[in-house]
């Protein structure tokens, strides 16, 4: 009698092994800079939204609209750091800061993976704008912003997102100036 037994033998279970852990090996870096890409599309389309909404709802509302970072939702935060949360409130007394009474008319997580920061590098604080107002006009006070989006993944390029006076948005791989943005600190 000739028995035949379905299975696998040890040495043919170590092949299919080392090839699996070959091809992870090849493919696992691959996917990190995949991940870190998506994070940054996903960040600069999630902080363009919020700016296209609060320039809309200045126009709208034919009222200052003040777009800022903030830990909580109640107050902009003082530093060049977008990487938190946003929010977007109408400034009624025209202060750039959220009174009691001003509406909150959005707010947005923003992807902690990410380093978003406007100004020259991460830790510049000195000319860094905090905030954005738009006006009944639809434009941005004061200079043009430049808001950089860094990876920790070194392979990844860098994303910046200008927002120039007159309201319009742009994406690029450099600043308003024109440099490449510095990502490390």
């Amino acid at each position: 009698m000739n028995k035949r037994t379905a299975g696998l033998t040890l040495l043919e279970l170590l092949v299919v092994v080392s090839i699996t852990a070959i091809l992870a090996t090849i493919a696992l870096p691959s996917m990190s800079t995949l991940v870190a890409e998506a994070r940054i599309r996903s960040g600069t389309s999630m902080l363009a939204s919020m700016m296209t909404f609060a320039r809309m709802q200045a126009v709208t509302r034919n009222t200052r609209v003040t777009l800022c970072p903030t830990e909580d939702g109640t107050g902009c935060g003082e530093a060049n750091e977008w990487n938190r949360s946003i929010m977007a409130f109408e400034d009624a007394n025209q202060n750039r800061r959220r009174d009691g009474e001003e509406e909150l008319l959005g707010f947005r997580e923003m992807n902690r993976h990410l380093r978003i920061f406007s100004g020259a590098d991460p830790d510049s604080t000195g000319k860094s704008r905090k905030r954005v107002v738009f006006s009944p006009a639809g434009t941005a006070a004061g200079y043009t912003i430049s808001v950089k989006f860094c990876s920790s993944e070194r392979t990844t390029p860098a994303a910046v997102i200008i927002l120039q006076n007159s309201g319009r948005i742009r994406l690029s791989d450099r600043d308003g100036s024109g440099r490449k943005p510095v990502c490390d600190p």
